[in-house]
């Protein structure tokens, strides 16, 4: 059953299968039909050549006899003898059911033959051919009639042979059949992928397109089928003006970014010291402004990972890959980060033997971009976690690799989105409720590729996330 289901599908599921099913269906259809047509035509010419042949024999025999002769019994049959032959008999049926046959020679007729025909044509109706089988033999039979009140002529022929060409001519074709539809259907399997290979290409070029290989995603136009040559050149077309759009949108967001980093840093800045420097401002105003500040704050976060990624898009991202103590910098970044989010952070390290030769945790990257995929993380799990529970770091050690986790007990991941929430703009469907651009997470998986490391995430709806990063443990 699954192979058929899978036969099926390979010959339906596809416009190369359909093609194939549609010209292979045409080509049986065919062939069938030009056989069995010819079968037909043939047994149909040697029955008019027979029934031709049996009324030149009754003509033949009418137009020697008279009248008188029809009542001389020994006239009529060596005039019966001398029309019949070898494959063709004469007899004549009296009105009063009396038969006539020619005298028995070197071919008599065979006794079963003239019931067996009469029997065929009980009505006896003038010109009527039928076909009957005698002690394992066919013969034509034909019923004329002299004159009106004149004897039944009977003639028959015996077209055995006849069938048997038949037989070997279908054998032969049947033969020719088989091996022409084979070598069609070869042919045709051929010509039809063929056709349809730039579709293919086409299709697998469309699926591994990326805005990376816009500019490489052109395909050569085929020698072949005017449809094919049009869609290539639409697509190539296509993949120019999307390649085309897709450097002016880097090139707009990254003109945009550096426009509005330096007014919001201003801003920024005069807030804090709008601040520090009035410490008696009412309490609703001192929230506005910290409220101003944290907006601020957060927008001068979305202009450095939009030129993050317009930096990679252009290859010009630097990343650096060099020695980084952790524990100083995990230190700093709890520090920092629960003053700013007043909200417990723990940070968990692994315990040593209060070994003073015993080296710090430190692992290759990138101390600016792993303090900034830190504060991603940490920001990321506050949003989505409820304010009175706490946030969890951890630095472990792994082999030769050193692992930092971010763990929270927020709102969770749905299964269906994990698998993409690592992709530009992409946010959980659970998120509807919160404010962000999507873009947070993949320029963390940006940065910590960058610095040849690697992240994942264990996510379970209602119960939190955990991001997991992996860095190599420099030397």
């Amino acid at each position: 059953m699954k192979q058929s289901s899978r036969w099926r599908s390979r010959l339906t599921g596809s416009m190369l299968g359909q093609l194939q099913l549609a010209t292979y269906a045409a080509v049986l259809l065919g062939f069938t039909g030009a056989t069995t047509t010819g079968l037909w035509l043939s047994e149909r010419n040697q029955k008019r050549l027979g029934e031709a042949e049996l009324l030149a024999a009754a003509n033949a025999l009418t137009r020697s006899w008279s009248s008188e002769d029809l009542g001389d019994v020994a006239t009529m049959q060596a005039m019966l003898k001398h029309h019949s032959s070898r494959r063709t008999h004469l007899w004549l049926e009296q009105s009063s059911g009396m038969l006539i046959t020619p005298p028995q020679g070197d071919t008599p007729i065979p006794v079963e033959l003239l019931p067996a025909a009469m029997a065929a044509n009980p009505q006896r109706r003038s010109g009527q051919v039928d076909v009957i089988t005698v002690n394992g033999r066919e013969y034509l039979t034909l019923l004329t009639r002299h004159v009106t009140d004149g004897p039944w002529l009977w003639s028959s022929t015996e077209i055995t042979s006849v069938g048997t060409a038949q037989s070997e001519y279908l054998a032969w074709m049947i033969v020719i059949w088989g091996g022409s539809l084979g070598a069609s259907l070869l042919l045709v399997s051929v010509l039809v992928k063929r056709i349809t290979r730039p579709l293919q290409e086409l299709s697998a070029r469309s699926a591994e397109l990326t805005a990376d290989a816009l500019n490489h995603a052109g395909l050569p136009v085929p020698k072949g089928p005017a449809e094919l040559t049009q869609l290539t050149l639409t697509y190539n077309a296509l993949t120019q003006r999307l390649a085309q759009s897709w450097s002016q949108q880097r090139q707009f967001v990254s003109a945009v970014s550096h426009e509005l980093q330096t007014p919001l840093t201003l801003v920024s800045g005069s807030i804090r010291r709008v601040i520090r420097k009035a410490p008696n401002l009412e309490p609703p105003l001192a929230q506005r402004l910290r409220d101003a500040e944290d907006e601020t704050r957060g927008m001068q976060q979305l202009l450095n990972d939009l030129l993050d990624l317009s930096r990679s898009d252009s290859g010009r991202l630097q990343v650096k890959q060099e020695p980084v103590a952790l524990r100083p910098l995990l230190d700093t970044v709890v520090r920092v980060q629960a003053q700013t989010l007043d909200r417990t952070i723990q940070l968990e390290l692994p315990t040593h033997n209060n070994d003073a030769s015993e080296p710090s945790e430190r692992a290759l990257g990138d101390e600016a971009r792993l303090h900034q995929v830190l504060l991603n993380l940490i920001q990321n799990a506050h949003k989505y976690s409820p304010p009175e529970l706490p946030i969890q770091l951890r630095l472990l050690k792994h082999h030769h690799a050193v692992i930092l986790e971010v763990e929270d007990l927020g709102i969770g991941i749905p299964h269906e989105d994990q698998a993409q929430i690592f992709d530009r703009f992409h946010r959980g469907s659970n998120t509807a409720g919160q404010t962000g651009s999507g873009i947070g997470l993949s320029v963390v998986q940006l940065l910590v590729n960058a610095m040849g490391g690697s992240i994942s995430v264990t996510s379970e709806p209602g119960m939190g996330s955990c991001f997991r990063i992996q860095l190599q443990e420099a030397p």
